[in-house]
């Protein structure tokens, strides 16, 4: 009887020490509750002051726009953010053009005051850049010399095949920005010397277009990446300047095929160059519906007269090489057609996958129109595009190299403006991957009978 006593009086002291200890818990959360209660309308509060301080700051500088994007909050959702422009505010770039006019002013007073060391700078920088090397030369004055070179002109251009030979008297963190243009075609290697001679950089480019041509075969590369131990990741094959640049990006999203996806930094996901159905096509094959549609449609005076819609003028026949001659006589039966609509030569770009194929385009049509391989035409943009596609008829090589990865189909569909004629065997590539995902935006186009006429550039 005493045990159970006992037994009772240490259950009955465990569940009073439990209620004691809740009661403490509960008091810690109410006073947590309290606390967060207070910091939410704190931060309510400033919430609202920074939306008052925005909204009248709108207001002020008459930003309708935005301030349409305050008060309904659709700002950040959808396409609306991708096409939004929150700077362009009425006389913003009236005043930044009047403050460029302005620094302008500034400098030519500079150069007045200081004619004598300028000029002789410029021909001592001159004299870096063309002439012998200069022996005995102090950093400072090279330093200088720069310096007033960038003066006269603030940005300077270059390859990366000429930079070191051009800025080789520059050291470490000298040049003050570096923009590398299309640097998704750029190799590794090739950008070492600019980055380590800048203190910032922004390399712009598109992982999902044209890669860097490398001529090192990929057994040489795998050998030496084996003896130096270097990891596959980072095989010049595999990478170019754009990817490791996204790489080291925080700031970004997953971009590309469904299958295939890859980090991009920083991505500018609006499209503004090329019209429906072009848009859409690269948009399915590349993006994975990612890319938003921002062409402004053209003033009529300014739309192209063809007449014939975007679309697939099918060829079929055997080849020499990858050279279809079928394929050539639709395409002169083509710029027959929009010769006659009035579409200008210099309006027109025809490109293909292979050099074959390239080599007769140029027999047939001379240089006036043929921009090149589609490899040639990153970067350029045309009102109209022809891709004709060539391809060897005795085996499925060609073709299937052709549409092995989207970035062809996707540079030559994105470089027309308005209008993009595919010339090829329709009942064979729509069978093949990538085209037979689009063939419902490349519709077949007939092409009336014409007199075959080769337009010529006009001089």
């Amino acid at each position: 009887m005493q045990d159970q006593r006992d037994h009772a009086k240490v259950e009955s002291d465990r569940v009073a020490r439990l209620a004691r200890q809740f009661e403490a818990s509960s008091q810690q959360l109410e006073r947590q509750i309290t606390n967060a209660r207070q910091a939410l309308r704190q931060w309510q509060a400033e919430d609202q002051s920074l939306a008052k301080q925005a909204s009248d700051l709108a207001a002020a500088c008459r930003a309708d726009h935005l301030l349409a994007w305050l008060r309904s909050g659709a700002i950040g959702r959808g396409d609306a953010i991708e096409l939004a422009e929150p700077w362009n505010i009425e006389g913003w770039r009236q005043a930044r053009a009047r403050v460029f006019i302005q620094a302008l002013k500034l400098h030519r007073t500079f150069f007045e005051l200081e004619a004598a060391r300028i000029r002789s700078n410029l021909f001592l920088i001159n004299a870096l850049l063309t002439g012998p090397r200069l022996q005995g030369l102090s950093r400072d004055a090279i330093r200088s010399a720069w310096a007033s070179l960038f003066m006269v002109v603030p940005v300077l251009s270059s390859t990366f095949a000429s930079f070191a030979r051009s800025f080789c008297s520059l050291g470490a963190g000298e040049i003050g920005w570096l923009l590398v243009d299309e640097a998704g075609q750029a190799t590794p290697q090739a950008a070492v010397g600019a980055l380590w001679r800048s203190r910032r950089a922004l390399l712009v480019g598109d992982p999902l277009q044209l890669k860097p041509i490398v001529t090192v075969s990929d057994a040489v590369l795998e050998h030496m990446r084996t003896r130096y131990r270097v990891d596959a990741h980072w095989l010049p094959n595999r990478q170019s300047a754009q990817t490791l640049a996204d790489q080291a990006t925080a700031w970004g999203r997953m971009a590309g095929p469904a299958d295939c996806k890859t980090w991009v930094g920083l991505p500018l996901v609006v499209h503004r160059r090329c019209d429906r159905p072009m848009h859409g096509l690269a948009n399915r094959i590349a993006y994975d519906g990612a890319m938003v549609y921002g062409t402004i449609a053209p003033r009529a005076d300014k739309e192209t007269p063809a007449r014939l819609p975007t679309g697939w003028i099918h060829a079929s026949g055997t080849s020499d090489g990858n050279w279809v001659p079928a394929e050539g006589k639709a395409l002169r039966a083509l710029l027959a057609l929009l010769h006659e609509d009035g579409v200008n030569a210099a309006d027109i770009s025809v490109i293909t996958p292979f050099k074959n194929v390239l080599e007769n385009l140029k027999r047939l049509l001379g240089d006036t129109m043929v921009s090149g391989t589609i490899h040639t035409m990153q970067g350029k943009e045309a009102p109209v595009v022809i891709m004709v596609l060539g391809g060897n008829t005795d085996g499925p090589g060609a073709r299937d190299w052709a549409v092995s990865e989207p970035n062809l189909l996707n540079v030559a569909a994105t470089r027309a403006k308005r209008r993009f004629y595919v010339i090829g065997d329709r009942n064979d590539w729509q069978n093949r991957a990538l085209f037979c995902d689009v063939m419902d935006l490349l519709p077949l186009q007939r092409l009336p009978e014409h007199e075959a006429v080769v337009m010529t550039q006009p001089q």
